[in-house]
């Protein structure tokens, strides 16, 4: 029997990252110019539990759907398409209680420093780690004491 097959017809068993599940799906927005990482961070946080409340392509989406959702963490490429610190800045005062989860190709280091001083940043993630750090990431973060 596989990790994922049911074992008597019930929901997949879950193993690794995907094992933990959350006590309330947090809601989180994804802002990437690239659709297949849209896709695939969807996906994977989808199936982690968290309730992925849109996906943004671009500065001014961003900021339209944070404002309008008010989601729990934003996922946040650096470059949407371009790296802007003053976008950076307005998708934070848009969702000002919103984690603010930066992710780029770059590596963590690099990206950390191109958002040094920017208010409201929080995990640093490179594109280049497995998809599942995004994961880890955002339930580190987000946690809390009542959390399971």
């Amino acid at each position: 029997m596989s990790g994922e097959e049911p074992p008597t017809g019930g929901a997949p068993v879950r193993s690794g990252i995907l094992a933990s599940p959350m006590a309330t799906a947090p809601r989180v927005l994804i802002c990437d110019d690239a659709p297949a990482f849209r896709l695939l961070t969807r996906t994977v946080l989808a199936d982690a539990g968290f309730d992925v409340v849109g996906a943004a392509a671009d500065w001014d989406e961003a900021i339209t759907m944070a404002t309008d959702a008010q989601p729990d963490a934003i996922v946040l490429d650096l470059w949407l398409p371009t790296f802007d610190r003053d976008q950076v800045a307005r998708v934070h005062a848009a969702a000002p209680s919103a984690l603010l989860a930066v992710v780029s190709s770059l590596a963590t280091d690099e990206a950390s420093r191109m958002v040094a001083g920017i208010d409201g940043i929080g995990p640093v993630i490179s594109k280049r780690d497995p998809p599942d750090a995004i994961v880890s990431a955002l339930r580190e973060s987000l946690a809390t004491p009542d959390a399971p």
